[in-house]
């Protein structure tokens, strides 16, 4: 499925420059919005050029790896939204059950849950996270699990992350976003850690 994935974004430029909305119009940057509900909503927006691809093309590739997704699933985990192309720019919208759905048909690590829950799924929480207030003290793994209800993403993938409560603490490689319920994950490479009402 990943390799699906990588062929479908290769095929949408060559030089990709991702923005994205997550169903906001206002978003500048891609965007992965995890739901209090476990749904996740990922909104791309890569330059596309018309004289080199075709969009039904890509269409029937981007719907024909959800159909399999969803088949090997036994359930409908996997949709494609809007997909649209404005001013040289395609924004499409995709939506998966659950975060796991995300992360299995991406080959992306992504994690939405308590701390609680997130330690007892083998993340060992070894990390240190600045507050998204200044001002305010980091806080170490002690501190995090003495936080265990409170909600925590992890993801490793250089993008913009939406959550359902404000951020209050994050790894080094996160910023501030838009506003207090969105930050930007600058590191592909290690799990982000984001912690939030």
């Amino acid at each position: 499925m990943r390799k699906t994935l990588t062929l479908i974004f290769m095929i949408v430029c060559l030089t990709v420059a991702l923005v994205g909305c997550g169903g906001d119009p206002e978003v500048t940057e891609t965007t992965i919005e995890v739901r209090k509900n476990g749904s996740v909503i990922h909104t791309i927006v890569e330059e596309f050029s018309e004289e080199y691809y075709d969009l039904e093309e890509l269409m029937s590739v981007i719907q024909e790896s959800c159909d399999a997704y969803n088949d090997s699933a036994g359930r409908k985990a996997v949709s494609v939204g809007d997909v649209e192309v404005t001013d040289g720019v395609l924004t499409a919208v995709m939506t998966y059950a659950s975060v796991s759905d995300y992360a299995s048909f991406n080959g992306q690590a992504l994690f939405a849950g308590s701390i609680r829950d997130a330690y007892n799924a083998g993340y060992t929480l070894d990390v240190t996270l600045q507050s998204a207030r200044e001002g305010e003290d980091s806080i170490a793994r002690e501190d995090l699990l003495n936080m265990g209800e409170q909600n925590l993403v992890i993801i490793r993938e250089a993008v913009a992350v939406r959550m359902w409560g404000k951020a209050r603490y994050y790894t080094q490689d996160v910023e501030p976003g838009k506003d207090a319920r969105t930050v930007r994950v600058t590191d592909p490479d290690t799990l982000s850690y984001i912690v939030f009402d």
